[in-house]
Parts: C-alpha cells; sequence; structure tokens
C-alpha cells in the first residue's frame, strides 16, 4: 500500500528530482531543416526578451520528431506548435523571475550534471564520445545543450523553494492516512446476462420496429477508391547514374572540399569565470591560471596532476583533461593550437567562452587531402542526391501547377511528367489496409468537399519524408440501406443481449433490496455465489478495481450497491466493514515520508499558482 502510494505522490514530483533536460532529452535522428526564415525573426516577445523563431522550430522539430509524422493531421499539427510555444513562454517567463529573485546556477554545477545523466554513460561512466553523438542527433551544441541544462536546473531551484517551504498540519496528514490508508471488507456477486439469454424469444414484430426506428444504424459505409500520382525521391534517385569521370571532375574542381584539416588532440586545465563576474574576480582567476602556468612550464610531467586538483571541467576530469580531437575552424582554440607543435608543449593561459585556460598538446595531425578513391563513393552519392533534388523540386512544382490547371483528371498531368496513375481499394473514414490509405492526410483529402464533392485533384501530400501525392476520388461509394433479410440477424442479437442485461439488472435491484431469505431463495435459484474480500486497500489487485471502486463509494450507512458493468453484468457489492488508516499503523520513516510527500504536492500546488500569476501579469505578444 505504501509502495503505490509512494508511486503515486511521486509521479507528481518525479521530474522534479531529474534535470528537465534529461527527461525530455531523446536519442533521435532527425532530417532537420529550417523554413527560410532569418534566424532573428521573432516568434514571441515575453517582457522584452525575445523568443527566436529557429530556437521556436527547433524545439518543434524536436517535439514532432518524437510522433508518426505520417499520423499528425493539421489540426493536430498546429495543436502542437501551439503547444510548444506556450511552454516556451512559460519557460521564459519562470526563468527571469528565478533569475530575478537571485537563484543561479553555475557552469561547474551544469557540468556535474551532465556527467550524471544515463543516456551520455558507458560501463557506468561518462562517455564523451557518446555525449557528442547524441547532441548531434538531437540538434544540440554542447553550449546549448549546457545552457538547456543551467534553465532546467535554474527552474528546479525556484520550485524546490516553494516544495521546501511548503507544510501540513498533522491533522490534514491524519485525515490524509484515514482515507487513503484505508482498507474495506465485502462481498460482491456478479449476475451474468447470459443467465437470461437462452430464456428470452424475438418477435418479427420486434425485429422490424427496431429496424424502422434505426435504419441509419444499418447502412453499408460510406468508402472511397482513388487514383493517384506519385512523386518519390527514391524512384528518382534510382534512375539517375554519376560515372567516374564526372565524379572526377567534381573532385578535382573542388578540392578544397577534401583537404582534411589539421588535428590536435590535446588535455586542458580550466579556470571558469562565472556569468557575470566582476572585473576584479576575473583578474583574480587569471592570475590564477598565469600562477599555474609558470609551474607548469617548468614541470610539464605534472600537468595531469594539476588537472585532477584545480580544472573546473568536470566532464574531462576522468580523462585527465583530455578533449576529443580538435579540429582546425571548428574551435575558438584556433589562435592557440597552431603555435602548439611539439609533443607535451603547453599554451599559456588562453581566455575562452569559459574561462582561461592552459593546453597541453599530446598528440597531432596536420592537414592532408582525402585521396579521390577514399572519397568516389559519397562523390556519387552527393551528385546523384543533388540531381535528384533538383529533379524532384522540378517536378513538384510541375505536379502541383498541372493538378492545378486540369483539375478534373490525373492524366494530362501523369503523360506530362510519365508518371503512372496508381489506384487504391476502396476505404471508409477510418483507412483502409495499406500505409497510404491509412493516412491521416489522405484521409482528410480524400473526404475533402474539394475532393470528395467537388470532384477537383487534391492538393499535393506529403505522404513521407521522400513522397508527394496528388490524388482524386476515383469511386465514391455512397452508404446503401441494408435490407432486413441481412441484418435480422444481427437485430435478435442485439434484443435477445439488451433484454438480458436488463433482466439482470433487475434480478441485482431486487437483490439490493431482499431480506436474507429472499436472498438466499435468488442466489439458490440462479446458482449465484457471493465471493468475500477481506481488507481490500484502494490498489487492490486482487478484484476487478471497477468492483472495488464500488466498494470504496458505499456509505456506512447504505451497505449495498449495485453497478451495471460495460460487459452487461450486473456488480452486487455488500459493504461489511470499514478500517480506517492509523497513524500508529505505520513506523516513524513512513510516517515522515508520507508528511514529505503530502507537503511536496502542496508544494506543486503553490508554484503552479505562481507560475500562472506571473504569466497573468507579463506582457506577452506571440507573432
Amino acid at each position: 500500500m505504501l509502495q503505490k502510494l509512494n508511486e503515486r505522490i511521486q509521479g507528481l514530483i518525479a521530474w522534479l528530482i531529474i534535470i528537465l533536460i534529461a527527461i525530455t532529452f531523446t536519442l533521435f535522428g532527425v532530417d532537420y531543416y529550417l523554413q527560410s526564415r532569418q534566424a532573428a525573426d521573432v516568434k514571441a516577445v515575453v517582457n522584452d526578451e525575445s523568443i527566436k523563431y529557429q530556437a521556436f522550430e527547433t524545439n518543434y522539430r524536436r517535439a514532432r520528431a518524437q510522433r508518426d509524422s505520417a499520423q499528425i493531421t493539421l489540426e493536430e499539427d498546429k495543436r502542437l506548435q501551439k503547444n510548444v510555444l506556450e511552454q516556451m513562454v512559460v519557460n521564459t517567463v519562470s526563468v527571469q523571475a528565478a533569475r530575478k529573485n537571485g537563484f543561479e546556477v553555475g557552469v561547474e554545477q551544469a557540468n556535474a550534471a551532465i556527467v550524471n545523466i544515463p543516456q551520455f554513460q558507458e560501463d557506468g561512466r561518462f562517455s564523451r564520445e557518446r555525449y557528442q553523438m547524441a547532441l548531434s542527433g538531437a540538434l544540440f551544441t554542447p553550449e546549448t545543450f549546457q545552457k538547456e541544462v543551467k534553465q532546467g536546473m535554474l527552474l528546479n531551484q525556484q520550485r524546490f523553494a516553494f516544495i521546501g517551504t511548503s507544510f501540513a498540519l498533522p491533522g490534514e496528514i491524519r485525515q490524509f492516512v484515514r482515507l487513503f490508508m484505508q482498507t474495506r471488507t465485502y462481498d460482491y456477486l456478479l449476475i451474468p446476462y447470459a443467465l437470461f439469454s437462452d430464456k428470452i424469444n424475438i418477435s418479427e414484430e420486434d425485429v422490424q420496429n427496431y429496424y424502422k426506428k434505426h435504419q441509419n444504424q444499418f447502412k453499408t459505409k460510406e468508402k472511397v477508391s482513388l487514383n493517384y500520382i506519385e512523386l518519390s525521391m527514391k524512384n528518382i534517385k534510382a534512375d539517375i547514374e554519376i560515372s567516374d569521370a564526372e565524379a572526377r571532375r567534381y573532385y578535382e574542381e573542388n578540392k578544397n572540399n577534401y583537404l582534411k584539416p589539421a588535428q590536435w588532440r590535446v588535455s586542458h586545465i580550466l579556470f571558469a569565470v562565472p556569468e557575470g563576474a566582476d572585473p576584479e574576480d576575473i583578474k583574480k582567476i587569471k592570475v590564477k591560471a598565469e600562477e599555474a602556468y609558470d609551474v607548469l612550464k617548468k614541470n610539464p610531467g605534472q600537468f595531469s596532476e594539476w588537472v585532477k586538483r584545480v580544472s573546473d571541467d568536470k566532464l574531462s576530469l576522468k580523462d585527465d583533461g583530455i578533449l576529443p580531437w580538435l579540429v582546425a575552424g571548428q574551435t575558438e582554440y584556433d589562435k592557440t593550437l597552431v603555435q602548439l607543435t611539439q609533443q607535451d608543449q603547453i599554451s599559456a593561459p588562453v581566455r575562452t567562452s569559459y574561462g582561461f585556460e592552459i593546453f597541453k598538446l599530446l598528440d597531432y595531425k596536420p592537414a592532408s587531402v582525402v585521396s579521390f578513391n577514399k572519397v568516389k563513393k559519397t562523390i556519387k552519392e552527393q551528385l546523384i542526391t543533388e540531381a535528384a533534388q533538383a529533379k524532384y523540386n522540378r517536378t513538384l512544382e510541375a505536379l502541383s501547377d498541372l493538378s492545378y490547371q486540369n483539375p478534373d483528371s490525373l492524366k494530362p498531368v501523369a503523360d506530362e511528367l510519365n508518371l503512372p496513375v496508381r489506384s487504391t481499394q476502396p476505404f471508409g473514414r477510418q483507412g483502409g489496409d495499406t500505409s497510404l490509405t491509412q493516412n491521416k492526410s489522405v484521409i482528410n483529402a480524400a473526404f475533402s468537399h474539394d475532393v470528395l464533392v467537388l470532384g477537383n485533384n487534391s492538393d499535393p501530400i506529403q505522404v513521407d519524408d521522400d513522397s508527394v501525392i496528388v490524388l482524386r476520388v476515383q469511386k465514391h461509394l455512397k452508404p446503401v440501406q441494408l435490407p432486413l433479410t441481412a441484418v435480422k440477424n444481427q437485430i435478435e442479437t442485439k434484443l435477445i443481449k439488451q433484454k438480458a442485461i436488463d433482466k439482470a439488472k433487475q434480478l441485482g435491484e431486487v437483490l439490493l433490496t431482499a431480506d436474507n431469505k429472499t436472498e438466499k431463495q435468488l442466489t439458490d435459484k440462479y446458482q449465484l455465489n457471493w465471493h468475500n474480500v477481506i481488507k481490500a486497500s484502494r490498489e487492490t489487485e486482487q478484484v476487478n478495481s471497477i468492483i472495488n471502486n464500488i466498494a470504496f463509494s458505499i456509505s456506512k450507512t447504505d451497505k449495498k450497491n449495485g453497478h451495471l458493468l460495460s460487459s452487461g453484468n450486473y456488480a452486487l457489492v455488500h459493504l461489511k466493514s470499514i478500517n480506517d488508516g492509523k497513524m500508529t499503523d505505520l513506523d516513524k520513516e513512513q510516517q515522515k515520508s508520507i508528511a514529505q510527500q503530502i507537503e511536496a504536492s502542496y508544494g506543486m500546488t503553490a508554484y503552479d499558482l505562481y507560475v500562472n500569476s506571473l504569466l497573468k501579469k507579463a506582457d506577452i505578444k506571440r507573432h
């Protein structure tokens, strides 16, 4: 029981225990692109702070990538975009308040949290390779991910301020324990409607009357079959060939693209500069770095020891400060790295976005040109993709124009583009048997007024990442009234079941008020048995949850209650005793745990109200 309570309460606050970004972080690949907007475009402004369109688009893409894009309707997609933006607005308002209230998270704290995120660990230890690969797949850079982690931790500090100051009165805790830890002893009886099915006769008149009153229930389902033209990137690629000569020519003309830049393998010591540090503090940190350099310049063999002792980069601490290979042109350290030419050479402290850093050269790979044979396959794939993309774009534009110019037929479109017209089997508004006819966008278009009623071609529909179709209705199968002879057995079965359910309910209602003698006679007649349940908790698994809920809905004065189940059977419950939960049944640790969980739920409620008040006061402009 306590475990169930713990799971239920912790479900409300578990997300407070770990960093927000670690919860939402998923290791997925995304075919990512930004729409044709400038990065500076603003999606919303919250108290004079802008939410950039690019940031919104990235969050939206992450959210969409976790869903089946083929099954997202236009309406659902709009709702998803709205939800993503609203969450960003809530986060912005909350972060602004947290900073105003003096909460702060440093780089060192964020790095320590990142190291402990399970997705980045291998064999129980932080893996920088997994870390970088995961960030790349999820549209993060180390800098943007660190920023997200810091923001999540900042908001957690503010939430915990509410949870840490919330309290529950002893009487409230006792009342909670009394009700939630309560157990009940009861008997229950099930009356199957099948007891009466064989004894029920349905007349021809009953069948006819039901058929007349419910004719709309007995029609064939509306269906359509489609003709469609598909434009597929996969098919276009299959028709394109690139010769060795073409690949070689591209290689020679773009040799700079195959220049392998210089790479450095270094160990480093970071003297972190906190955000908002004043000039005096920065000066002190710089002096500290210079003093370390003076020692290491004379004693380079002590570098690893100094890493462990003074470096603020906790991510690389377990690897003696060793960073992944640094590539020329891809880091802010280039000017420093080019000066490191000899193994074990140590750089003077350099100011970076993280603070002051000292580097020690471990290995070096000079710039070189990759041979043609090593990149020939890649070049061919690239040229095929480029040619296919260009043809796809041209054909898509022509497909859109031609299907609009010839709204009543796909043949002119197919002839002009040399694409086949394909067909589907009939399917209804709930979809068909193929992935195409199960696609919500296809279903919505097929049954739209413009396509179904007016008989026009559809607009181009994106059915997956590589394919677009234009469709039109080939045949519209309207609902047809089924004759009585075709549905007679169906109606008889339905009426028999309904009357049997009514009789089961009638018997149950009689038993609810029957005296002991009458109850015994009826249960013997219908061979019904009472089942005893002893001290069942609210979360018991020893009996059907619906029956248990009935037992816990009965008041002390009523004693009995009945309920018609969704199966059609009738359940009768006779309450025997109520056993209230008591604080004395719990040990000290259990009492303390329950009190903390109740107080945490109060704190959560208070925090939600606080955020809502911030939103009401905020100046929010959505674009």
